[in-house]
């Protein structure tokens, strides 16, 4: 009776340690920005239907990654997107006819310099209708003419779209380390 006791006051212990584990938190910044949807494919307009973010792998972009899915609050509740890395976010929803706007958030504080995010936009049939390079100056977008940079759609960078694996919560070694400790708690009263 007395190991039972012991054992399970022991995981209990663990389980409530591993709900109060330090969580990393960090600042985050972003802008809200959108897309029009309008772009000449031969002598008809295009709808679109995904969008795929990047941070390129640029020395300007040195430590700038995307915060929680990246891009969040569409103007159109059923768009929604995926941080498949640090650098790269898909977004996709029902084909768009006019404007989409969205928020993009990053980890850490604005930079203190100007850094680099592509866009392309795909349309209906997944095809790439139009790209676009960014300069984002401290923080805030260039809108202006100089700050934006077509992007050559038959020539596109080697964008990272590897998927990376979760993270493994505190909380999980927390309670690996309350098994073990049953463990060893069972063999010195046993032995």
């Amino acid at each position: 009776m007395k190991n039972i006791l012991m054992t399970t006051a022991t995981l209990g212990f663990c389980l409530i340690l591993s709900f109060f584990a330090p969580t990393t938190a960090s600042a985050t910044w972003g802008f809200s920005m959108g897309e029009n949807g309008d772009y000449p494919i031969g002598s008809q307009h295009a709808n679109f239907s995904k969008i795929e973010f990047f941070i390129p792998d640029v020395p300007q972009n040195a430590g700038i990654t995307w915060s929680g899915s990246g891009v969040s609050n569409f103007s159109n509740i059923l768009w929604s997107s995926d941080k498949i890395n640090p650098t790269y976010v898909l977004a996709a929803g029902p084909a768009i006819t006019g404007n989409l706007f969205w928020d993009f958030l990053f980890t850490g504080t604005a930079p203190k310099k100007d850094f680099r995010l592509d866009y392309l936009v795909y349309t209906n049939n997944n095809s790439p209708a139009f790209g676009i390079s960014m300069s984002i100056d401290k923080g805030v977008p260039k809108f202006n003419p100089s700050g934006w940079t077509s992007l050559n759609l038959n020539n596109l960078p080697n964008y990272n779209r590897s998927p990376v694996a979760a993270p493994v919560p505190p909380s999980v070694f927390l309670l690996g380390a309350g098994l073990i400790g049953v463990v060893v708690l069972r063999k010195r009263v046993r032995g």
